[in-house]
């Protein structure tokens, strides 16, 4: 067996890989040490391949010797492998990595160079929920935003133009958060999560679109733990993007490309 791990801000990705197949598993990085009791128990005679911001410190806790890998790398070598499996083919293309915050990279079939990086990510979706809602759980913020509304507190295009023709499509957001007081009604809940995810999803989705410009594509992918089982924040990652043209494509198990490229 061969382990895998990503030790991330938010989360731990885990990639298992026997002859068999593979399992992908996550951890809350609060349970770091847990995770940590788990590999000299239970794993201390497997090979195990580590990165991520956290790496160095599970690996000086280990009791037996484990492979450091460096981020970046690690990633595109997963995500290389994913893109691979999901038959998309791709000879140049940007990719944003949206976990706790995002990274931006460029990416061609042989190499990727990070450019940039932005504070916006999981964490925000997740800290800002919080301080609206009181819900700082992942799972929940993602499940009672499927009921939500975003037109009650996002501005939309055809807000503004009030039904009369526009120059770009009524659809797009003019302002996050800027339709609530002229809305003049009560923002539930589910209203106030998914504008949450919609600003953050927005956001890292026009960040890519100016990356991808710059590096001549429309081609963008994303990846990330804040993905992960998120069909709300992914649906608004395709919508924005046939919007302004581009070309999104979100990887299956994309979040474990760094645990799975740890490997390689």
């Amino acid at each position: 067996m061969k382990i895998g791990i990503d030790a991330g801000g938010t989360l731990i990705k885990v990639a298992l890989v026997t002859d068999e197949g593979r399992t992908f598993k996550k951890y809350p990085a609060a349970e770091i040490n847990q995770v940590i009791d788990m590999l000299n128990n239970e794993y201390a005679g497997e090979d195990v391949y580590l990165t991520g911001g956290k790496a160095e410190y599970i690996q000086e806790k280990l009791n037996f010797n484990a492979t450091l890998s460096i981020e970046f790398d690690a990633t595109f070598r997963g995500l290389s492998q994913l893109l691979k499996e999901a038959d998309i083919d791709l000879d140049r293309y940007v990719y944003l990595n949206v976990g706790t915050g995002t990274s931006f990279h460029q990416a061609t079939r042989e190499s990727q160079k990070r450019v940039g990086g932005s504070g916006v990510g999981g964490g925000t979706l997740i800290g800002l929920s919080y301080l609206l809602t009181g819900i700082g759980d992942f799972d929940t913020i993602i499940e009672r935003a499927k009921d939500g509304d975003r037109d009650i507190i996002d501005l939309k295009v055809h807000h503004i133009y009030n039904g009369r023709p526009s120059p770009i499509p009524g659809d797009l957001t003019a302002s996050n958060f800027g339709h609530i007081i002229n809305a003049q009604k009560n923002a539930s809940i589910e209203d106030q999560l998914i504008a949450v995810i919609g600003l953050v999803a927005e956001t890292v989705t026009a960040m890519a679109i100016n990356l991808a410009d710059a590096f001549k594509t429309k081609n963008m992918v994303f990846i990330g733990s804040t993905l992960l089982d998120n069909t709300v924040m992914t649906d608004i990652i395709y919508r924005y993007s046939e919007l302004k043209n581009a070309e999104a494509y979100v990887v299956p198990d994309g979040e474990y490309s760094g645990a799975l490229g740890a490997i390689s």
